[in-house]
């Protein structure tokens, strides 16, 4: 599928991405072409229902990449849907599309269609997936994802300020993640909390003084483990 042009608020990200596709540059979402046949808005969440506004005149189906966004906020639009890719990405990495689930809806049989031709040319993980549906998967993305990249950051700080290299976490963190994906989660639990060992819970929660936020977290997820399994 070729792409005709893309807008971004920040020039120098919409021109990389043209020179790397060999397409137009558009000064503002209001200027894109009204001969496509898709508008995809991957954009930041509180901007989609603005900038679709812009678009209610085209015939193109428009469609938003957000797992938190109901498709209503695309509603004055003529044919509009959701594509949702299920992944995290960061520029500096390549992903396999091929793996990645991808959540779907739109506002008629056609649009749908459509969306489901583009999806399974890049996934062979495609899901039709209504606007609750998807925030409930959004939010359990962000625990399994966001949360626990935000602990392994706190780990990395906590080692660092005792002169410890975060590298030796790294094959555990590697082992436990494939376990997750291997195993049933409740299957894959480890550690002092899933065993009951309220000595060993002691000793880290006194070498945690002085790391508050830390022994916050450690106390309430202990304290969740313990409840799942030995209540």
């Amino acid at each position: 599928m070729p792409i005709a042009g893309v807008f971004s608020p920040t020039k120098t990200h919409a021109a990389s991405f043209a020179a790397q596709f060999g397409c137009s540059v558009y000064d503002t979402p209001a200027a894109i072409s009204p001969d496509n046949d898709l508008i995809l808005l991957c954009i930041p969440d509180d901007r989609i229902a603005e900038v679709a506004k812009a678009l209610t005149h085209h015939r193109a189906v428009i469609a938003h990449t957000s797992g938190n966004t109901s498709i209503k906020y695309l509603s004055e639009n003529k044919r509009y849907g959701v594509f949702y890719p299920l992944q995290t990405f960061s520029k500096e990495r390549k992903v396999d599309m091929k793996q990645v689930p991808v959540c779907l809806e739109a506002s008629d049989a056609e649009t749908m269609d459509l969306l489901q031709s583009l999806a399974g040319m890049i996934s062979e993980s495609v899901h039709v997936m209504n606007s609750r549906q998807r925030k409930y998967l959004h939010l359990a993305a962000v625990l399994v994802s966001n949360f626990t990249n935000h602990l392994y950051g706190l780990a990395s700080d906590f080692l660092a300020d005792r002169e410890i290299d975060f590298e030796l976490l790294k094959p555990l963190i590697l082992e436990s993640a494939k376990k997750a994906v291997d195993m049933d989660p409740q299957q894959a639990q480890t550690g002092p909390a899933r065993r009951g060992d309220r000595d060993t819970i002691g000793k880290h929660l006194r070498l945690l003084e002085g790391d508050e936020d830390i022994k916050a977290l450690y106390r309430l997820i202990t304290e969740q483990i313990v409840k799942k399994y030995h209540e």
